[in-house]
């Protein structure tokens, strides 16, 4: 059932675009979790490309990408998303069906390691540079943890000042979660 799980629904939307040969971006790779469902869809002729600060997130990405057997189609950047327009390589500019986001902290981790919004809007217009028309940008956005609420309104402001007429925006979230309600926006390039 994809309403017992907001990632759950979000990756239900995802697949409405994600197809084996899709070009797709994890700019949040934290335990891995969502870069094996994004390599999974994209098959062996499709290009999986992830990002994460943390060294520790890298390695139990690519080990869990490893174990579970995923196509030789993903490349693990030990790097900031901010990166993303310079690593993932031009040739995939304008052709990438799918970028994820993840906001907050990695869980089970150093939760004093946090997405910043800075980093995260530079991450996101870039995200929408490199998106190919008809392409998702799908952000989940945890706001429970000290810097949260910050970045969530600044995400949901920069969202909002899309323009309609080349991108729609519809946002969807987890009201009754006890603390902070997950959001997730997801962004449609036109």
């Amino acid at each position: 059932m994809i309403s017992n799980n907001i990632l759950s629904f979000a990756k239900s939307v995802l697949c409405e675009v994600l197809q084996p040969g899709s070009i797709c971006v994890d700019a949040t790779v934290g335990n891995g979790y969502d870069t094996v469902f994004l390599s999974d869809q994209a098959g062996s002729t499709g290009r999986v490309f992830g990002f994460d600060i943390q060294e520790e997130a890298v390695k139990q990405t690519e080990q869990r990408l490893n174990e579970e057997c995923q196509p030789e189609n993903w490349t693990i950047f030990h790097s900031g998303h901010e990166k993303m327009l310079e690593l993932v390589p031009a040739e995939f500019h304008g052709r990438v069906n799918v970028v994820m986001f993840n906001l907050g902290f990695l869980p089970g981790s150093d939760k004093t390691i946090i997405t910043k919004s800075e980093t995260t809007l530079e991450a996101i217009n870039a995200s929408l540079e490199i998106l190919a028309k008809g392409g998702i940008l799908c952000i989940a956005i945890y706001a429970g943890h000290p810097g949260g609420d910050e970045e969530d309104v600044a995400v949901r402001e920069y969202c909002n000042a899309l323009d309609y007429n080349a991108f729609r925006v519809i946002q969807s979230e987890m009201i009754n979660k006890p603390g902070y309600p997950i959001r997730m926006l997801f962004v449609t390039k036109l």
